[in-house]
């Protein structure tokens, strides 16, 4: 078969219902999660997502040989001060960046940001309540998280629909703030 013939695959993800009866997709890979989020804008259900993905951070791989996971230095976890320097910096100025690309959100700023930070486990919240998408409004929360037994980040990337209220509580909301 000639190369230019070869199937294009999509990003590997697998689905799992939860307890509480919710759709969550997890990925393996950081670019099969970019490459979802950019081929679900097209998709109605985009403000209503959950999805996880894990992951060893592009700086690790980049101080071993080729790549190989199993090279990783046993130092690098949420214990060592420059691993949490360097992942903050790779979440702030690449993930959260792309994220706001794949989403069209070119001026995507978070404005509720916040870090907890435990012996075990260090994770930074993000969360921006309006954007807008095609027309549509709704919550982005993005968690990041990274424990002292590996190098591997975890990210939890929810979107929720922001429902408007219905058109008579507008209409007494309105007339309660005139008198």
């Amino acid at each position: 078969m000639p190369k230019g013939n070869k199937k294009v695959k999509g990003p590997k993800v697998n689905t799992v219902i939860t307890k509480q009866g919710e759709e969550l997709k997890v990925f393996e890979d950081l670019g099969d999660f970019e490459t979802y989020l950019k081929n679900e804008t097209d998709d109605d259900e985009f403000d209503n997502q959950h999805c996880q993905v894990r992951y060893y951070p592009p700086f690790i791989l980049q101080e071993t040989k080729n790549g190989d996971p199993e090279r990783i230095k046993d130092t690098a976890n949420c214990h060592s001060k420059k691993f949490v320097r360097h992942l903050h910096h790779h979440v702030e100025k690449h993930l959260l960046k792309e994220i706001g690309a794949a989403l069209t959100l070119d001026n995507l700023k978070f404005t509720d940001k916040s870090k907890d930070a435990q012996f075990d486990k260090v994770t930074w919240h993000y969360v921006e309540k309006d954007c807008f998408v095609k027309d549509r409004n709704f919550t982005l929360q993005v968690d990041v998280s990274c424990t002292n037994d590996t190098a591997m980040v975890d990210v939890d990337y929810r979107t929720v629909p922001v429902r408007e209220p219905p058109a008579e509580e507008q209409q007494q909301q309105q007339n309660d703030s005139l008198i």
